[in-house]
């Protein structure tokens, strides 16, 4: 090719792409000012300065010296040529790639910012399970700290009730029966406490089988008949055969009458009526707790199943409670699949309460039992081993061993003397504290379990612990049976004897 023409060529080429490279630049970069007040996409910038380069080099390279020219070069300027030549025409899509830019930002701003809320929402959820884990530990270590000083003065009262030490008063008993009735209501509030925690958290399993109702509510009347008597309220149970067997934790189904029936004894001015009933409906069983008391206003029924709240102001209410007790009726009933219903036809009209619960599709479990030995008999003559680091406690059990049971006693306060003391001289019994000093009461099962001259000795669990948890890891580290503090000498008398049968039937 002649020189002259390739250096034509060449010029013209790169005077071209000079143009079309700044039109491209000066378009994109009007396109950018006109989105103001938007910041721009740094992709925009990017084309927009990139093209802006190219545009200078072009010009530089038109007006410099041309040196000697290869076709290579000649036509790669040409395609550049082509090329922008392609883009400018194009140029009313130039918003398309600011947009894209911004949208590319936008995107990646969005996504960074998510990324950091999800990270901040981990954080969050971690130290909320955190706190959950220390609210359990926290109403596990107050509920130890509480059973434990109302284990000595439950226990204490119910002796002295039981006149074991010697009679007592009228005034003497009367005053009695309120400690015992204040300390109860103690404990109900603590196991009310700790049933709102499992239940939120959803730690509370049932464990539900065939149930005869009517056998419950006698059972509840029990309960509840001390303060009804005080009152001279009279509880009905009228309840009447031939109603079918209910799928029911027994010991939530209680727990839920414990509170209706409370309550309704409560809220039942002297000489009133308390009446449970029952009735089947095609599936399930209703179950209804009436009462002739106060009443409750129109207004309030649907707010009466949330937690803390209660119809009488707090400073001006006349009767006790806590809020929680139908808050957790209404969540153990839905628990096992039923409804909760609250009535009233106003103040001072008496109140119903009522749920359903499923009728059990399996016969009742057979009812006889293995015939009892006299408590008496089960300890005459016979050595118990007592675990425990309050004093008070073990004075309690040491009263209902020996002045109850008619047996003999030995105390240790710490785990690692128990376990000496137990092959030192093995014990008919030993009723062993969990949370005890040096060694703890589930290492003390373990290692009489461990030795052949131990190992068929009953155990029996006596913890201020009431978690399942806690019950299982006793049972599971070779105890026989579990009792919850505080407990009655009733209590402690019948799991006695209970564990001693089984012990007898074993072993025969």
């Amino acid at each position: 090719m002649p020189l002259q023409s390739a250096e034509l060529l060449y010029r013209v080429a790169n005077v071209l792409l000079s143009m079309a490279s700044l039109l491209v630049a000066v378009l994109i970069a009007r396109g950018i000012i006109v989105r103001r007040p938007r910041r721009p996409g740094p992709l925009a910038v990017v084309f927009c300065l990139l093209f802006a380069a190219v545009a200078l080099r072009a010009g530089v390279r038109a007006g410099a010296n041309v040196p000697e020219m290869s076709p290579v070069v000649i036509a790669a300027d040409w395609l550049g040529v082509v090329a922008v030549g392609a883009v400018l025409a194009f140029r009313r899509g130039y918003h398309i790639l600011i947009e894209s830019a911004e949208a590319v930002r936008e995107y990646e701003t969005e996504y960074a910012r998510k990324e950091r809320e999800a990270r901040a929402l981990a954080q969050v959820n971690d130290e909320l399970r955190r706190l959950d884990e220390l609210k359990s530990e926290f109403l596990a270590m107050v509920s130890h700290e509480l059973r434990t000083p109302l284990t000595a003065i439950i226990g204490y009262s119910r002796l002295l009730i039981r006149q074991v030490h010697g009679p007592l008063s009228p005034k003497q008993l009367e005053h009695q029966e309120a400690i015992f009735r204040g300390a109860q209501r103690l404990t109900n509030l603590i196991n009310d406490l700790l049933d709102v925690s499992r239940l939120e958290a959803g730690r509370i399993e049932l464990q539900p089988r065939p149930t005869e109702l009517k056998h419950v509510v006698e059972q509840v009347i029990q309960v509840v008949g001390v303060a009804a008597h005080g009152k001279q309220i009279r509880v009905e149970n009228a309840i009447g055969p031939g109603l079918p067997p209910v799928h029911v934790d027994p010991s939530r189904l209680q727990q839920i009458l414990v509170n209706l029936l409370g309550n309704a004894v409560k809220f039942t001015p002297s000489g009133g009526l308390v009446r449970v009933a029952a009735g089947r409906h095609q599936d399930q069983v209703w179950i209804a707790v009436e009462d002739t008391g106060v009443g409750i206003p129109g207004e309030e029924l649907a707010r009466i199943w949330d937690p803390f709240y209660q119809v009488e102001s707090p400073m001006r209410r006349r009767h006790g409670g806590s809020g929680l007790g139908l808050a957790l009726v209404r969540r153990l009933v839905e628990l096992h699949g039923g409804l909760v219903r609250a009535e009233s036809e106003g103040e001072n009209r008496g109140s119903r309460f009522s749920f359903t619960l499923p009728i059990s599709t399996a016969a009742l479990p057979g009812t006889a039992r293995e015939p009892e030995a006299p408590v008496e008999l089960l300890l005459a003559g016979r050595r118990v081993l007592v675990v425990e680091d309050e004093v008070e406690n073990q004075t309690l059990m040491r009263a209902v061993v020996e002045d109850m049971l008619g047996g003999e006693t030995t105390v240790c306060a710490d785990g690692e003397q128990a376990v000496t003391e137990a092959l030192e001289r093995p014990p008919a019994l030993v009723l062993l504290d969990l949370m005890l000093p040096r060694v703890s009461g589930w290492e003390v099962a373990r290692r009489l379990r461990a030795n052949p001259r131990v190992r068929g000795v009953p155990i029996i669990a006596v913890s201020a612990l009431a978690r399942s948890q806690e019950r299982e890891a006793a049972l599971l580290a070779g105890c026989d049976a579990y009792l919850s503090k505080p407990f009655t000498p009733d209590e402690l008398t019948r799991i006695i004897a209970g564990t001693l049968v089984r012990e007898r039937a074993a072993a025969s």
